[in-house]
């Protein structure tokens, strides 16, 4: 999606191989295309999506209007990177509750010092493109910067089409503008958030895997899962997206128990450390959140079979898939159709056929039978 904006702003043609075929890619692609036709967009599931153009709206002088669905509209809260933008020119109208999506945006915002929170790592992202955009020199200060490797490749972007910006420890941001884009191309690398789920899977079902060919120099911070997995702490405010997946390997005794920075994972697609917990509960979990210390301990332990729900998060679908693959009983999950967001063909290809018996109906209902244990191979 990166690649697809920054080819928008070039203007020119550009050329990008390996896009994910997701329906929130493709309609992020049809809204860059379209971009001076329209006044009002709906970004659905995508958060990344919403604050990219949050941000391309404050650099035009129309009136833009950002909605999405129930995640969007009630989990995302855009008011960190609204502020700052305000700060620099912008104006906006909330529509429905204050500092969440559905909202009304206009620019031209300019040059300036703002101040940030760094949470959300996609409001960094954004406000970093939008400056980039704006002549003269700017200066970001972040608090609390975490997801900083989702940061670390806007920089790289940035840097990479010519723009000088200094970045201080994530905390400080400097750069001038405005940059013209060139023409580029670039091959998409795989995505190492969703391979994580398949190794999760090779671990469980002992299956020996080769993941040597993998580019670990890649600047994508989810290739830490290799690391988290022989340890017995982990920190994921740098790697939220990891969250539900180490939950789960965690119970099967392949992953860390105690998990710390839980905080960044609260505002995603769903609340993913309370949504994980409920329904990894259901199976016979036991999990303890300690909120106000930001950690929670997965106590390792069997799993049973039991009704499950998405909470429409692709990343929770997954992870509930992948435990249900030795638990003791069929598991059945609704609401997967969310799971197209990033990894279209998961349930067909996320577990060998000898482990489970995958069956997907059209209400967007799995189900997931494990073999029995004397047939399963190691």
């Amino acid at each position: 999606m990166r690649a697809l904006f920054f080819k928008h702003l070039a203007k020119k043609d550009c050329h990008i191989e390996n896009i994910l075929d997701a329906p929130e890619v493709q309609e992020f692609k049809k809204n860059l295309e379209n971009w001076d036709e329209i006044d009002r967009v709906d970004v659905k599931n995508s958060g990344l999506a919403l604050h990219f153009l949050i941000a391309l709206a404050a650099l035009s002088c129309k009136k833009t209007f950002l909605t999405g669905d129930y995640s969007i509209c009630n989990l995302r809260p855009v008011e960190p990177l609204i502020s700052a933008l305000c700060t620099l020119g912008a104006k906006v109208t909330y529509h429905q509750n204050w500092g969440l999506p559905p909202l009304t945006i206009e620019g031209p915002i300019k040059n300036g010092k703002v101040h940030l929170d760094g949470t959300n790592s996609q409001h960094v992202s954004s406000l970093l493109i939008a400056l980039s955009q704006v002549e003269g020199k700017s200066e970001i200060t972040v608090t609390n910067p975490c997801e900083k490797p989702y940061v670390e490749i806007t920089l790289d972007w940035l840097k990479k089409l010519g723009l000088r910006v200094e970045n201080r420890d994530f905390s400080t941001y400097s750069l001038e503008g405005p940059l013209t884009v060139p023409s580029f191309k670039i091959t998409v690398p795989p995505d190492f958030s969703s391979l994580a789920f398949l190794v999760a899977v090779s671990k469980i079902l002992e299956i020996k895997e080769d993941f040597s060919d993998l580019d670990f120099q890649d600047l994508q911070g989810d290739k830490r899962l290799f690391f988290y997995l022989n340890q017995e702490k982990c920190c994921i405010k740098d790697t939220p997206d990891l969250l539900p997946i180490l939950m789960v390997l965690a119970l099967y005794k392949k992953g860390p128990s105690f998990i710390q920075g839980i905080h960044v994972a609260r505002q995603k697609e769903s609340d993913r450390p309370f949504a994980m917990k409920k329904e990894l509960e259901k199976m016979g979990a036991k999990i303890e959140i300690f909120e106000k210390e930001d950690y929670m301990y997965v106590q390792p332990g069997p799993l049973f079979g039991a009704k499950l729900t998405s909470h429409n998060d692709h990343r929770v679908a997954m992870s509930l898939a992948v435990a249900a693959l030795k638990a003791h009983g069929t598991t059945t999950i609704e609401g997967v159709q969310c799971v197209s967001k990033s990894f279209p063909n998961f349930f067909e290809t996320f577990c060998p056929d000898w482990a489970a018996k995958i069956g997907k109906d059209d209400t967007g209902q799995v189900t997931i039978e494990p073999a029995r244990s004397e047939i399963c191979r190691s």
